[in-house]
């Protein structure tokens, strides 16, 4: 009987299974291989469609942005045009004032010429008679003088007003040069400086608290009223006095700053009229020059601050494109 060799031996039963096992294997980690690059591709779909989706959304927010700022921007226009058309109004009517005063002036000069041109003539029934229509004539142009004024000045102040509500409507953060300053309120800062330079941070915190409290509440005490009455040139005003006894002893307590800080704000209340109510009030401030903001200083800084805004608006629609 013949042997067969090795070359001629038949697969066993667990050489096909092993066999089968491993193909299985082999199309198992085929297949995952697939499946990971599928899911990194979908991956890679949803994350370009997140970008595409959050651009779009910005897109979005984007024009919203720009249709609020043009309406702004319009408003602003609208209400700096009007500004300006009350303020040419107010200039002209100033104009007409003047001519109208020198009006009124010419006409007494020539009443005076033809009074005393008629004494000369003896003739002082009529020069009485004409006296007296004269001094009635000359009660109206400066009755009518009296009441443009009037209108001018309310006209300045409605201007005022709306400047003022105009600026608080505009955020104050940044460098600003024309801003609203609230006279009578002090300013904390050299309090919290003051305090740095003695305690440590966390108490220094709380005692320039107390302090800045303190003093707010001694500037708005009517019954308090450190000022002096001073002669200089010929001209007589009110100062604060700085050799008030309250003063005297913040200043030897801790600073000049904190004690400057306190007359600077009282100086601002009595230059505004409000020593006797000691009110808070929003006022137009020019912050550079250290002074109450004019009016036409205010309208251009508004419109300074139109352009910026379009200027702003322009950029953003181009980044957006």
């Amino acid at each position: 009987m013949a042997e067969t060799g090795d070359g001629s031996r038949l697969p066993s039963p667990l050489d096909v299974l092993t066999s089968d096992v491993h193909s299985r294997l082999e199309f198992h980690k085929y297949a995952y291989i697939d499946c990971v690059g599928i899911k990194n591709a979908l991956d890679c779909v949803i994350e370009e469609k997140v970008k595409l989706q959050q651009e779009q959304n910005a897109i979005v927010q984007l024009a919203a942005e720009k249709d609020g700022l043009t309406k702004k921007n319009e408003e602003l226009v609208a209400e700096i045009e009007s500004l300006k058309e009350k303020l040419q109004a107010n200039e002209s009517s100033n104009l007409l004032q003047g001519s109208g005063f020198q009006q009124s002036q010419s006409g007494r000069a020539q009443t005076g010429s033809m009074q005393k041109r008629k004494r000369q003539s003896g003739d002082e029934n009529a020069d009485e008679h004409e006296l007296m229509e004269d001094l009635s004539g000359m009660d109206n142009p400066d009755q009518g003088l009296s009441t443009e004024h009037e209108g001018a000045r309310r006209e300045i102040s409605d201007i005022h007003s709306m400047l003022i509500k105009g600026f608080i409507d505009i955020s104050n953060t940044g460098g600003r040069n024309i801003a609203i300053k609230y006279i009578g309120q002090l300013d904390d800062r050299p309090f919290l400086r003051a305090c740095l330079k003695k305690l440590p941070h966390n108490e220094a915190q709380k005692k320039s608290s107390e302090l800045y409290h303190y003093w707010q509440e001694q500037i708005m005490n009517p019954e308090w009223n450190p000022f002096k009455t001073v002669t200089v040139e010929g001209i007589t005003k009110e100062i604060v006095d700085v050799s008030d006894d309250k003063l005297q002893e913040l200043c030897a307590a801790w600073d000049e700053e904190v004690c400057k800080a306190v007359v600077n704000c009282l100086t601002e209340i009595h230059e505004s009229g409000k020593l006797r109510d000691r009110t808070i009030v929003p006022e137009l401030w020019n912050f550079k020059g250290k002074r109450k903001a004019t009016i036409s200083e205010s309208v251009e800084y508004i419109c300074s601050q139109v352009k910026r805004l379009n200027d702003t608006k322009n950029r953003r629609t181009r980044r957006a494109r």
